[in-house]
């Protein structure tokens, strides 16, 4: 889910006119496929080969399930601590005002949005248009729309308040707004975060593959930036000569309609399909340190079920087409909490992953700005130990003093005050 508003910073942005010459066939807006598949065996060609993701194996049972009354404390020792995948169905509202195509487009179709080719691929062109001119086209062009959700609509989408205290409530990242339509597939990836993945309209399809470890090679990985891993398997057609590992590789499935959520922990392997119109909202969280114990003294004993998404307290937030950090003030304590954060459940914080966050938070302002310190300069200053020029410890970190800190926080926060 972070992926593209990470590539953002490293694509060309293309503006699209609302006129196009070409009027190409409506999408199949067909919701009733069969799912898990049944498989088919040929004696003389690989199971699966050149089927979609999913077909080179049997499912090895559907995910689990638990009640939309879990508390925070259970799901964080189960899931969280756990590393397991969880549905938890009905946790997200139906959505108070029905999100038509109309209706969005009249009351929000002035926005920008950011919107790429309906199959990912690992390097995408993302491009900015009108939120109007995007829903004046999805249905036919070979588009879905990707975009932290605007503030202006936080107001009509909800949040779990399973995730709005104790640990987790500190460690809300984005929320990610899914528009699609017809037959629209993810590649197979691993997110760096942890991922609450929920469906607001429609219906989606989800494969997780049970894994033994973090970077299983034979799934033909790359790296971004932000620590996100990416397969080149075409997820539509399986080379499954290449790809023989995933006849033995463990799946598991499910399906998620109107107000279901899958969690996903990080770096779970998985697939995703959407069928028809679908609109889904993941809530990225920075995975924490699962050694420590759930604290949630401020977890009410009986809480609503959901929140209004502008009650979440997230690191960043759209705002004329641009991604900003939510915070405009940034002290030294803040600036450390942005550290931690990208360390994750890490013990080392590597360089290449802040300088993806230091590129991302300054971006806009480094356009203008000649005089800004580069990421490597501001790394410098944090990490003063020679012996380990590419990595800080979460002890370094933990005990970096606030003046080093607040050398950081001053250029994010002069970021702030020129948006």
């Amino acid at each position: 889910m972070l992926l593209l508003t990470f590539l953002l910073i490293q694509s060309y942005i293309i503006w699209i006119s609302p006129v196009d010459g070409n009027v190409p066939f409506p999408k199949d807006m067909n919701i009733h496929v069969l799912f898990p598949p049944i498989i088919q065996t040929h004696e003389s060609i690989p199971l699966g080969h050149l089927r979609p993701l999913g077909w080179q194996r049997r499912a090895d049972g559907p995910i689990l399930e638990d009640s939309l009354n879990i508390e925070p404390a259970r799901f964080y020792h189960l899931f969280v601590q756990g590393n397991r995948s969880v549905v938890i169905r009905g946790i997200v509202s139906a959505l108070d005002v029905l999100w038509t195509d109309s209706y969005l487009s009249k009351r929000y179709g002035h926005l920008n949005v950011t919107v790429a080719k309906r199959k990912q691929h690992l390097v995408d062109t993302l491009t900015m248009m009108p939120f109007k001119t995007f829903l004046e086209q999805y249905r036919q062009d070979d588009l879905y729309m990707n975009t932290i959700i605007p503030d202006e609509m936080k107001t009509e989408a909800s949040l779990p308040s399973l995730i709005t205290c104790g640990i987790f409530s500190k460690r809300l990242l984005e929320p990610i707004l899914w528009i699609s339509a017809g037959d629209t597939a993810s590649l197979l990836y691993a997110h760096a975060q942890n991922t609450l993945h929920c469906v607001l309209d429609g219906r989606k399809d989800f494969i997780i593959y049970d894994t033994s470890n973090k970077y299983p090679h034979e799934l033909d990985l790359i790296k971004q930036s932000n620590g996100d891993l990416f397969s080149r398997i075409d997820v539509d057609l399986v080379n499954t000569y290449k790809y023989k590992y995933l006849h033995n590789l463990p799946w598991y499935w499910t399906t998620l309609f109107e107000g279901d959520c899958l969690f996903i922990p990080a770096y779970k392997f998985f697939q995703v399909r959407a069928h028809g119109r679908t609109i889904a909202l993941s809530i990225d969280m920075a995975p924490p340190d699962i050694r420590n114990d759930f604290i949630g003294l401020d977890c009410e004993r009986n809480p609503p079920i959901y929140i209004s998404l502008d009650k979440g307290q997230f690191q960043w937030r759209y705002e004329h087409g641009i991604r900003h950090l939510t915070k405009r003030i940034i002290t030294s304590d803040d600036a450390r909490t942005y550290l931690l954060l990208l360390l994750g459940a890490n013990d080392q914080l590597h360089k290449d992953i802040f300088q993806n966050f230091y590129i991302q938070a300054t971006h806009e302002l480094a356009s203008k700005d000649l005089g800004l310190p580069t990421a490597n300069h501001i790394w410098k200053q944090l990490n003063n130990d020679a012996t380990n020029e590419d990595y800080m410890t979460r002890n370094q970190i933990t005990n970096l003093p606030s003046n080093v800190l607040q050398l950081l926080g001053d250029v994010l926060q002069k970021k702030c005050s020129n948006s």
